[in-house]
């Protein structure tokens, strides 16, 4: 699998969870709204990247793995009042995020 079909892909996914944290009554824990914004940010830039910039995919598949694998840590280990998410998904976070970073890195 190409660098561009990864970071198409997982920007999509990074949407999609954005997405489904600003709906009500999903009870895959808590978390403040901007911690949402920042997922569909980040979803959208990564999928902009993929399709439009062949020349930033490489360097912007590192930055989201890194970003990935820094919130699943932060779900992991940081307990904030405001954010609880469950442990398998801080989990599931951080194991993506760290699959994206290598295949980013990778030449």
């Amino acid at each position: 699998m190409n660098k561009k079909t990864v970071l198409l892909i997982v920007g999509l996914l990074v949407i999609a969870m954005g997405v489904l944290a600003l709906l009500p009554g999903m009870s895959m824990g808590s978390e403040p709204m901007w911690h949402a914004i920042a997922k569909l940010v980040l979803g959208v830039v990564a999928v902009f990247i993929a399709l439009k910039n062949e020349k930033a995919v490489g360097i912007t598949t590192v930055i989201v793995g890194v970003v990935l694998v820094v919130m699943g840590l932060l779900g992991l280990f940081m307990k904030v009042s405001t954010f609880s998410a469950p442990t398998w998904h801080s989990a599931a976070v951080a194991v993506v995020g760290l699959i994206v970073l290598i295949l980013g890195a990778r030449k």
